[in-house]
């Protein structure tokens, strides 16, 4: 049986998890199959995944480090190979052996067994590839000594990477002993060999046979040559043409040859098309990782271009998946896009294999079953644009394939008519349930876009049953008139492929079409009849009822309409005879023609031939006449009295009913004439039809009025009617009278006795309940021209008056009035109601509340002044202060840093002089610098974001010095990216931004001076505005007064611009430079970094501090008021040595800050000139100064018995100053300093 591999058993054999234990950088993911040689498993890394075998260690003296150097070296040599993959990294341990290299899905084994499988110029394209992985490594004297399929890996762009380079296996083996072979090679089980016959001898060195590894001395005596891996490769004599480019002493000059004669065969169009399909992989292999919707348009465009110039088979199996990837995608318009693109490919597919004759009712239909209830309209209304389309490629498919099956003499596998029954099913499915989309735009895009393919694709009897019972109801809309409109534009195709019995369904659509209210819906009704009547579609009864209707809009005032009707009477004269056009036709014309006319069938003759038309006044007028019939009777008998004075015959002048009257003096002033009268007559029964309709309309039908009464003579239904005589019906009338008149006195006894109890009431009661007075009879209604009935008339209360407005073209008697008469107590609760109702609305609209009781502290008392005096000095941060937060109705205030702290501090506290001032609690484990904090859960936690993408919800305890994390999130910035959803990156990186009060719009400034405002709401920019000189923006904040205003600093002059977002224009700018203000030149490189802004008694006011350390209070009411708060800590200047000057340059208010020239011996009582005049030393150590030794990075206030200003700087300082009124209480600014400070600001 020859020599058998000897080896020391191991005692205990480890998964390869086991190994991986020990390596931090590694995270186990998946077992990758094992063997006794190597174990393999993939792994995680930050960089990705990636292989590792791992070798387990039985045996110390096996010379691994000569092996971890020779894969080094190769690893070196390959370096700029692009199709090799050596291993990249080795790592040897007690244990075990190591060996990484990246990880890569498929193998060439993997992929020749997949979907779709690779064609001809596919498999050239990789063998080409493996030859030439071959080259770059023999170039550089790197042999791989074991080419197999498992071994080359191949990406989804078909890229080949000649992968574990086997440099420790043995170049030699016995021949008659396979366990060598096994042990090393076969690592699939396959019993398939790729190496070289000349690497197996006969014989083998006993002691080399019962080694595993082969040490470095054999190596070196039995090197792998570069043509053992031409045999693995697979290559034949047959291609030796192609063996000889590897050889070196020709390699330049068979290079240059094979390149030129591959450029000289790819010449030919049918080689440039079966090309394509590697480029077609290289597209789709990028679809997955695209995360804009510009990428993708652009990738769907590709593929577009793409088949229109590649194979059948490379759209159907290459391109249509991927398209169906986006129609899936999170974008409504990439989904939008996808339909389009996959109609438009499907559509340039000629020749369908037979394999593929199923691709519709298997494949395309199912595939877009969920974008017939997408929940975004353009999707749905896309599908309905294309779905014609796909109906018709769908049966060229089904009709090809039967074709190409019976040529080819196959035996069909389904009969057509079930395969196109099923089709005709699925599509019907989808066609109604657009058809019946609750929205309009997807049923007039089904209609607009190839409804006639439609009609072709399901044949006569469906078209008419599924097409035209659902387009019939879209007359059913009144509110859509462009619907409407789209149904008379496309019912001429639907009713041409049905046939002329659809007639008796299309004359009262047609008739319907003539009554709409849109008149442009009315004209293409009308061009509906043209076409149909050139088609021969009506019948002869048909067209002269519609004949009968339609010569009224001879003289519509529309030229539109009469130009419609014009042309349907010429196409009716060219398809009835000479007598019926005579004996009809003319005799409909007669009335509406000026002259006589001979060629009806002329449009030109005849349009000419007709009389002036309706002013549009005027008819627009008598449309609105709410009576319509009583007007037309008018004209009626205004004609006939014309008539009868023409027949000589005296008649009496009709004067216009009461309640036309101001109607006729309209319509006269407006250009009614008596022959415009008659043109108005001949449109009578249209007119009346038009008022009906416009009723329907306005939600009128079933009786209803607008004054409330119900017309039950309109009601569709009659209703049952009781009558019971409420007097005897044998009474005379003087009788009744009589009975009434004892009604009357009846009533007006019990009045007088209410009157007599109400007045035995108190003046309380009388208030509450009313008095006699108040329901005295008063003057009669007909006084001012309403009519009275006939026991008087019940007066409305003074404070409650009922409606009195009339409609002008209703008469006085059709309306009747509600009187209402209440006691003033009643009243006075509703108005005190009313007041309160008001109060509240005002209150809840109100800046100041919703800053105070949502957003902000309290504020500080009116009359309010920085006193200047520090209260603690708080030096525990590490890193810059990056926010700080005051947690409301409470004294406490919270801080986070550089240094990935957050600490609480107790405002209350720092009021005493003898306690230490240090934080409460503090939290310092999370990872990074953290950079936003803000408080949460009923100001019970806080919030904090970090830079490492973590972001922590704290539990502020009561009764500890710690804090507790009730909640974590963790963005993985390799995983997920960067959390941003805004996609205009050419505005720059996002620096700062600020929510309104009522978080609608969120207001953003970046790196390269733009300042977008996006709503919310829609998740659209609706302004921008962009710093003149481009500069970057430190910081943005909302005005604490104006809702349209946001407070922007910028980048070097210590510059803070106040922009309106509505007008975009920038109203005002505070300057506290030495540069000329609004210079575009950055003369002081100081910036503002923290900005805090507020208001007291809607006074704005603002708080700035920068890089300068300099603390500004800026009165954004009045100017003059503003003042240099906190200087820095080495600072010179002082309160006295700067004045506020505002002036207004190029339209805007600039208030720049102006330095005064210092007067000697005079104090000014600031703070600079009070620290200069302590010449005695004071007693203990020296006090820290109030103002900071680094830039200024936050500003906030807290409130605890008194106000506090806080401010941060990045040096991790947070000062606490207090605010106090000075006018009441004054300890730093007495009366001399106030008038003094005073003096200075003016």
């Amino acid at each position: 049986m020859g020599n058998q591999l000897v080896g020391i058993a191991p005692s205990q054999i480890f998964p390869v998890e086991h190994y991986l234990t020990e390596h931090s950088d590694m995270q186990f993911d998946s077992n990758l199959g094992s063997t006794r040689f190597f174990k393999v498993a993939r792994a995680k890394t930050q960089e990705g995944l990636i292989v590792v075998k791992v070798f387990a260690i039985h045996d110390p003296t096996l010379p691994l480090a000569l092996h971890k150097s020779r894969l080094e070296e190769i690893r070196s040599k390959l370096n700029s190979a692009v199709n090799c993959l050596p291993f990249q990294k080795a790592v040897l341990t007690d244990k075990a052996g190591f060996i990484m290299r990246e990880y890569v899905k498929y193998s060439l084994y993997d992929r020749i067994s997949t979907r779709p499988f690779l064609t001809n110029i596919e498999k050239r394209w990789i063998a080409f590839q493996v030859l030439y992985a071959l080259h770059q490594c023999h170039k550089v004297g790197v042999c791989h000594g074991d080419i197999k399929l498992e071994n080359i890996m191949i990406t989804s762009w078909n890229w080949v990477l000649l992968a574990d380079f086997a440099s420790f296996k043995p170049t030699y083996l016995p021949e008659d002993n396979p366990a060598d072979y096994s042990y090393f090679f076969d690592t699939s089980r396959r019993r398939t060999c790729y190496i070289a016959p000349e690497r197996f001898i006969k014989t083998l060195n006993s002691e080399i046979t019962s080694q595993l590894l082969l040490p470095e001395d054999t190596l070196k005596k039995g090197d792998l040559t570069p043509a053992m891996d031409i045999f693995s490769a697979g290559l034949k004599k047959d291609i030796s043409n192609i063996i000889n480019i590897l050889i070196p002493e020709s390699q330049r000059e068979g290079e240059e040859k094979s390149s030129v004669e591959c450029r000289e065969k790819d010449e030919t169009p049918t080689a440039r098309v079966e090309g394509l399909v590697i480029i077609t992989s290289l597209v789709t292999s990028c679809i997955r990782g695209l995360r804009h919707c510009t990428s993708k348009f652009h990738c769907l465009d590709i593929l577009l271009e793409l088949s229109a110039h590649t194979s059948d088979e490379t759209i159907l199996d290459r391109i249509l998946p991927y398209i169906f990837y986006l129609v899936h995608d999170p974008f409504p318009r990439v989904r939008v896009r996808a339909i389009q693109t996959l109609t438009k490919c499907l559509a340039l597919v000629k020749n369908v294999p037979c394999s593929d004759a199923n691709i519709f009712p298997e494949y395309v239909l199912p595939s877009l079953a969920p974008v017939v209830n997408d929940e975004v309209i353009i999707v749905r209304a896309a599908y309905a644009e294309n779905i014609a389309q796909l109906a018709e490629t769908a049966l060229r498919f089904l009709e090809h394939c039967q074709v190409t099956s019976a040529l080819q003499g196959n035996s069909p596998r389904t009969s057509y008519e079930t395969e196109l029954q099923t089709l005709h099913e699925m599509i019907q499915q989808i066609v109604a349930t657009l058809l019946t989309d609750p929205q309009n735009l997807v049923k007039q895009t089904l209609m607009e876009n190839g409804i006639t393919k439609l009609c072709v694709f399901f044949g006569k009897q469906k078209a008419n049953d599924v097409l035209l019972s659902h387009m019939i109801t879209f007359l059913n809309d009144k509110q859509d008139k462009q619907l409407r409109g789209s149904f008379f534009d496309c019912i001429v195709g639907v009713a041409a492929y049905v046939g002329w019995h659809s007639s008796p369904i299309l004359t009262p659509l047609l008739q319907q079409g003539l009554t709409d209210v849109e008149e442009f819906v009315t004209m293409k009704a009308i061009n509906a009849m043209t076409a149909l009547t050139e088609l021969g579609l009506l019948n002869k009864s048909a067209l002269y009822d519609l004949l009968n209707e339609t010569t009224c809009f001879l003289v519509h005032p529309n030229l539109w309409v009469r130009q419609a009707i014009v042309g349907f009477v010429s196409a009716m004269s060219r398809t009835l005879n000479m007598v019926d056009v005579q004996c009809k036709v003319m005799a409909a014309l007669q009335p509406y023609l000026y002259h006589p006319i001979i060629q009806v069938d002329k449009e030109m003759l005849l349009l000419n031939a007709l009389g002036p038309p309706i002013p549009r006044v005027v008819y627009d007028s008598v449309i609105k006449c709410p009576d319509i019939d009583l007007l037309l009777q008018t004209l009626k008998d205004r004609q006939r009295a014309r008539a009868d004075i023409r027949a000589g015959h005296v008649s009496q002048y009709i004067e216009p009913p009461v309640v036309l009257r101001n109607l006729f003096r309209r319509l006269i002033s407006e250009g009614m004439t008596d022959a415009v009268e008659d043109l108005v007559l001949l449109q009578a029964q249209h007119l009346k039809k038009i008022q009906v309709y416009s009723n329907i309309l306005d939600g009128k039908t079933g009786g209803y009025k607008a004054d409330g009464k119900i017309e039950l003579s309109n009601l569709k239904t009659p209703l049952p009617c009781h009558t019971i005589p409420l007097l005897p019906l044998n009474m005379t009338k003087t009788e009744i009278t009589a009975a009434l008149q004892a009604r009357k006195n009846q009533r007006l006894k019990k009045v007088s006795a209410q009157d007599s109890h109400i007045g035995a009431m108190n003046e309380e009661w009388q208030h509450m309940f009313g008095t006699t007075e108040q329901h005295s009879p008063s003057p009669r209604l007909s006084d001012t021209g309403s009519i009275s009935p006939p026991g008087g008339s019940m007066v409305a209360d003074p404070h409650v008056s009922p409606q009195r407005s009339f409609d002008t073209d209703h008469s006085l008697h059709e309306h009747s009035y509600i009187q209402y008469r209440f006691a003033p107590c009643r009243l006075e609760l509703r108005q005190l109601a009313q007041r309160k109702q008001e109060l509240h609305s005002i209150a809840v609209k109100g800046r100041e509340w919703t800053e105070q009781a949502a957003w902000r502290p309290a504020l500080p008392p009116p009359g309010w002044r920085l006193r200047g005096s520090l209260v603690a000095h708080l030096h525990e941060h590490r890193g810059a202060i990056n926010r700080l937060e005051a947690i409301p109705e409470t004294p406490l205030f919270a801080s986070c840093s550089s240094d990935g702290c957050i600490r609480i501090w107790d405002c209350g506290k720092m009021e005493g002089r003898n306690i230490a001032n240090r934080s409460r609690q503090v939290y310092n484990r999370q990872a990074g610098a953290l950079i936003g904090l803000t408080v949460c859960e009923n100001n019970q936690s806080l919030a904090s974001a970090s830079q490492s993408g973590s972001v922590f919800v704290l539990r502020i305890e009561a009764n500890s010095n710690k804090m507790s994390v009730t909640q974590s999130r963790q963005l993985d910035l390799q995983d997920d990216g960067c959390a941003v959803d805004v996609n205009y990156f050419d505005s720059g990186v996002i620096t700062s931004f600020c929510l309104d009060a009522h978080q609608s719009w969120l207001t953003i400034g970046t790196s390269s001076g733009f300042h977008i405002c996006w709503d919310l709401r829609f998740q659209l920019p609706i302004s921008t505005i962009i710093h003149p000189t481009g500069a970057r923006v430190r910081k943005v904040i909302c005005h604490p007064t104006e809702q349209s205003l946001v407070l922007s600093s910028v980048q070097g002059n210590n510059e803070i611009s106040m922009w309106n977002l509505e007008t975009q224009f920038r109203q005002a700018v505070l300057w506290a430079s030495n540069a000329p203000p609004l210079s575009l030149s950055e003369v002081s490189s100081h910036s503002v970094n923290a900005m805090y802004a507020s208001s007291i008694d809607r006074v704005p006011f603002l708080f700035a501090g920068g890089t300068d350390m300099r603390l500004r209070y800026w009165d954004l009411d009045s100017p003059s008021g503003s003042y240099l708060a906190i200087p820095a800590a080495n600072d010179t200047l002082n309160m006295a040595s700067l004045a506020y000057k505002s002036r207004l340059i190029d339209g805007t208010n600039v208030v720049q800050e102006v330095q005064l020239k210092q007067r000697s011996g005079g104090g000014s009582g600031g703070m600079g000139s009070q620290r200069g005049g302590e010449e005695s030393p004071r007693p203990g150590p020296d006090q820290p100064q109030a103002g900071h030794h680094d830039g200024i990075s936050e500003i906030a206030m807290c409130q605890a018995s008194q106000c506090f200003l806080l401010s941060g700087s990045r040096d991790g300082v947070i000062k606490n100053i207090v605010l106090q009124t000075y006018l009441k209480f004054g300890p730093w600014y007495g009366a001399d300093s106030l008038q003094k400070s005073e003096g200075l600001r003016t």
